[in-house]
């Protein structure tokens, strides 16, 4: 097929009907953004009641980065946890290595407590490297887990091929904190239950502005405004210039996915037998696969400056061919799904929290991760709109600053992409 439309898309239960916005009404706490981020916080706002909370998004919820995501559900950080105790100190630190690594457990309870039919697999995840000095370092990552308590395995070149079911990685780690879920579905779970816990959340609403008058903020948008005491900056890879230096500070990256017919059960048994969901570690440029329910392989893998146009275009075809090379047996097996995605790339490859202004908290830049990551800081949002003082929460709240463009992850970013285009081009 040549236009572009994602399997989650097409597979994903309707979400729920929108409230009607009702220009100059308030609320105690405006949510701008309506992906995972910005329901997560509005949801656990409303779970504590006593405060109202409006969600304010530009299309519906889903429709950006949460719903066309990965939706893998992974713990930790891309930082090892010995280097992120370095750079935070030992008492935060620890915190928000406990923090980021029960952020699966977080993710999976509210599936369950609020009944979110999104297809959750909790099998377990695979992280892998072609080399043998790459997975070292993967190793270092996990056995720093280990040391922690983290339920992860190191695996050799022959494990790591009868979990993934190809031979072209040297090894890598097991971790079984993690899963998967079909993403639109999952964000459009946490809408329903945001709304049936008492948020408002509007669809088709563009805010344009944000003004201080008297000790509230006057929320302008393309329908009207809204007064509220509190502004959460839910956006990530959206975020504009309505927060003056927020959109500077990460680099706006798209990723491709696609996804096969349904396998049959006889090749369906030879990828990812046991049900795990798999990333390898190539710098930036991951590649990214895991078996639906229905036997469909979904792979994903970075895309370039500009979304894909159609099918064919250069990013998804390099992202077929390095599927079959990986996985031999799907050679004649069409692809019968392609799609991209935006995301958010800060310069230390952690999201942030930042206050940019008394009022207004913003959460953003996920790297990748932005399934639990995106989730428990939602919670952390709402847990700093309804007042719990920044130096109570397990993650730091940091200044606001520009990323330039020549930052080190945005060179390797396009440096190993520009790598992926030649090795096509010449193989």
């Amino acid at each position: 097929m040549n236009s572009l439309y994602s399997l989650w898309s097409a597979t994903a239960p309707i979400g729920p009907e929108l409230d009607p916005f009702e220009p100059g009404s308030s609320a105690d706490v405006i949510v701008v953004g309506g992906g995972i981020t910005g329901l997560s916080a509005a949801l656990h706002i409303a779970e504590q009641g006593g405060q109202s909370v409006s969600v304010l998004e530009a299309e519906t919820p889903g429709w950006g980065t949460s719903g066309q995501a990965g939706g893998q559900v992974i713990a930790g950080l891309h930082a090892a946890p010995d280097d992120l105790i370095a750079t935070f100190g030992d008492e935060m630190g620890e915190r928000m290595l406990s923090f980021v690594g029960k952020a699966p457990d977080f993710v999976f309870q509210l599936i369950e407590r609020y009944r979110i039919d999104c297809n959750p697999v909790r099998k377990g995840w695979v992280q892998t490297n072609r080399s043998t000095r790459g997975v070292r370092a993967l190793q270092r990552h996990a056995l720093m887990w280990a040391k922690r308590g983290a339920p992860v395995e190191m695996l050799d070149r022959a494990q790591t091929a009868r979990l993934v079911g190809t031979q072209v990685y040297a090894g890598g780690w097991l971790d079984r904190r993690n899963g998967t879920v079909q993403p639109l579905a999952y964000t459009r779970g946490l809408a329903k239950a945001a709304i049936e816990a008492g948020a408002k959340i509007h669809g088709n609403v563009r805010v344009q502005k944000l003004t201080r008058e008297d000790g509230r903020w006057r929320v302008t948008t393309n329908a009207g405004h809204l007064i509220g005491s509190v502004v959460l900056i839910a956006t990530n890879a959206f975020t504009d210039a309505l927060v003056p230096r927020l959109q500077r500070s990460i680099l706006r990256v798209h990723g491709v996915q696609i996804a096969t017919a349904p396998l049959s059960d006889s090749v369906r048994a030879t990828i990812l037998p046991q049900g795990h969901s798999c990333a390898d570690n190539h710098i930036l440029s991951v590649r990214y696969f895991r078996v639906e329910p229905d036997n469909r392989l979904v792979v994903g893998g970075p895309g370039w400056l500009t979304p894909p146009r159609n099918a064919r275009a250069l990013s998804f075809r390099i992202l077929e061919r390095s599927a079959r090379r990986m996985f031999p047996q799907i050679a004649n097996i069409p692809f019968d799904y392609h799609w991209y995605g935006r995301g958010a790339v800060t310069a230390d490859l952690l999201p942030h929290l930042h206050e940019p202004q008394s009022g207004i908290v913003a959460a953003l830049g996920y790297n990748g991760r932005g399934i639990a990551a995106g989730t428990a800081l939602g919670a952390l949002l709402a847990r700093r709109a309804l007042g719990e003082p920044a130096r109570d929460l397990p993650f730091p709240v940091t200044a606001l600053s520009a990323l330039p463009f020549n930052t080190a992850p945005a060179a390797r970013y396009y440096l190993s992409i520009a790598a992926d285009r030649l090795r096509h081009l010449f193989e």
